[in-house]
């Protein structure tokens, strides 16, 4: 993602209602993948996504950075380090929080 692009997304990150709309997108991939994302807390993210993806299966793993489209590269670079399941979920809510900014900067035209 260029740099530009994920500063103004972590920005709008910052706003509750886009928090919501994002908590919404997560629940909605991670759903379509047979996962429950255990959160209503749009201000913990992070824990909710990382408790999520530690106790899935690898397939479903594969699944879920396949429909979410997160480059294999990324999941492959990423799965060598100890903190995996954090820096993944970083990227996760990076790319979902960028589907959403887009959902509504496309609707604002």
């Amino acid at each position: 993602m260029a740099q530009e692009l994920q500063e103004q997304v972590k920005q709008a990150l910052v706003d509750q209602s886009f928090r919501t709309d994002t908590l919404a997108q997560l629940a909605k991939d991670f759903q379509r993948c047979g996962l429950t994302l255990h959160s209503t807390d749009v201000d913990d993210l992070l824990s909710s996504i990382a408790s999520c993806i530690k106790n899935v299966s690898n397939t479903q793993l594969q699944q879920l950075i396949y429909l979410i489209d997160i480059p294999e590269s990324i999941f492959i670079s990423l799965s060598r380090k100890e903190s995996f399941h954090q820096e993944l979920s970083e990227v996760i809510l990076m790319r979902e929080a960028l589907k959403v900014y887009l959902r509504h900067k496309l609707s604002e035209q």
